[in-house]
């Protein structure tokens, strides 16, 4: 290779040679991955922050503060208590898929606190006497 180098029939071979194998380097650094590169970026993530009302709880994935990349889907699950029902979650509720929904998802894109919120739930149980009848709503147990 030196003689190769050195020759006088070739006097710019050096030149195109050290030329190859910097543009060889330069291809090769612009093509690497960005985790073996050193110039891995961590996805964003956000805090999801859930609460609920007396009544019930929330299940899936909890109540408190989780912390999620950006993008995640997180699913959630309301449970009310004997007597109560689920109504709906409130607070930064964009991206809830169904927020009337006990079992939803939530789509994670940036900074969220949510509320399951839930209601008591009341039975009327409506009869009558001999001679007549109720009409509207109707007789016999229903809940409000």
């Amino acid at each position: 290779m030196k003689r190769i180098l050195s020759s006088r029939r070739h006097p710019y071979l050096a030149r195109v040679s050290i030329f190859l194998i910097m543009a060889a380097l330069i291809v090769g650094m612009a093509s690497c991955e960005p985790m073996s590169c050193g110039t891995y970026t961590p996805p964003l993530q956000y805090d999801l922050t859930i609460y609920s009302t007396s009544g019930g709880e929330v299940t899936t994935p909890g109540e408190g503060t989780f912390t999620y990349d950006a993008g995640t889907v997180v699913n959630l699950m309301a449970v009310p208590d004997t007597g109560y029902r689920f109504v709906e979650w409130t607070g930064d509720i964009s991206t809830i898929a169904d927020v009337y929904a006990a079992e939803t998802t939530i789509t994670i894109n940036g900074a969220y606190t949510i509320t399951a919120n839930f209601i008591a739930q009341y039975d009327l149980t409506i009869a009558s006497t001999d001679g007549g009848e109720v009409t509207t709503p109707g007789e016999g147990t229903f809940t409000y």
